[in-house]
């Protein structure tokens, strides 16, 4: 008798593993009916995993029993599976059973609970019948903050006046071409300069949410590099300041100071200085205008 109870207790666990694995195994191979066999035999004596109980409600959800699978969804969601994961998983059932109240209050329930798929709700086939529906298009742009918080962030967006397509003028006359854009998610701000001539260079822009300054890494066509640092930031105008060094290895001080004007326009002003900052020259003095 004692070495059949031994013989349970090793044989029995390795049985639910092996449910388990062929379960996965068939999920993998999206055999959903043999899947979802697997799985509620596992989950009878190991109703404890939530991720079991999320492939099932999946597997139903492939099998078209939508009812069925939210109901296992939430099976999930009661043993701390993933709440957004689970709210769009509910969310996508019901929108594939046609119950656009219920899916727009699952969607907004993992949009309160940090739900990020931005974008696989602007392309999963299952809302396409919902992308223009109001409601729909207000828990999409809150999905949207979810993923990308940078926008949302106003520090982030103090440098936004720089944005856009410019030409750009100095001594009396144009002298390059400027393309400012927002990176994905709007965590950076890319700058692309060209012009007539040989020279171009481009920067990367962020803000730093350790030091809490904004940061400018440029990189020129001649070499030249410099990696400013927020010196002053007021509504409309960011300045920066890094070291540089020429071509002959001397290194200096640059001052480079962002200004937005009145009429749109934006104000670029570099200066240098070799006495530590002490005293300031004018190096170019550039006026953006939008194309």
């Amino acid at each position: 008798m004692k070495n059949i109870l031994i013989l349970m207790l090793i044989t029995g666990p390795l049985l639910a593993q092996g449910l388990k694995q062929s379960a996965l195994d068939h999920f993998n191979n999206q055999q959903w009916e043999a899947a979802s066999n697997d799985y509620l035999k596992y989950l009878k004596k190991n109703d404890k995993d939530s991720s079991a109980w999320y492939n099932l409600g999946f597997c139903q959800m492939k099998l078209k029993n939508h009812e069925q699978s939210i109901q296992y969804y939430n099976e999930a969601k009661k043993r701390n599976f993933n709440p957004f994961f689970v709210d769009f998983s509910i969310s996508k059932s019901h929108a594939l059973n046609n119950d656009t109240k219920a899916m727009l209050n699952a969607l907004k329930l993992g949009s309160e609970n940090g739900l990020l798929f931005y974008s696989t709700l602007q392309s999963d086939s299952a809302f396409k019948n919902y992308r223009e529906n109001k409601e729909f298009k207000a828990i999409l742009e809150k999905v949207k903050l979810n993923a990308y918080p940078c926008l949302s962030s106003k520090e982030r967006r103090h440098f936004d006046f720089w944005l856009g397509e410019w030409d750009v003028y100095a001594r009396g006359g144009k002298v390059g071409e400027n393309s400012i854009t927002m990176a994905l998610g709007g965590c950076a701000i890319h700058e692309n300069y060209v012009t007539p001539g040989n020279y171009a260079g481009q920067s990367i822009n962020y803000y730093d949410p350790i030091d809490k300054k904004w940061h400018q890494h440029w990189v020129g066509s001649g070499g030249d590099v410099y990696n400013y640092l927020e010196t002053k930031r007021e509504e409309g105008l960011l300045q920066f300041e890094s070291k540089f060094m020429n071509a002959q290895g001397v290194i200096s001080l640059s001052r480079l100071t962002f200004t937005l004007n009145d009429d749109g326009t934006v104000r670029q002003l570099f200066e240098g200085s070799t006495d530590d900052g002490k005293t300031w020259s004018p190096q170019f003095d550039g006026l953006y205008k939008r194309k």
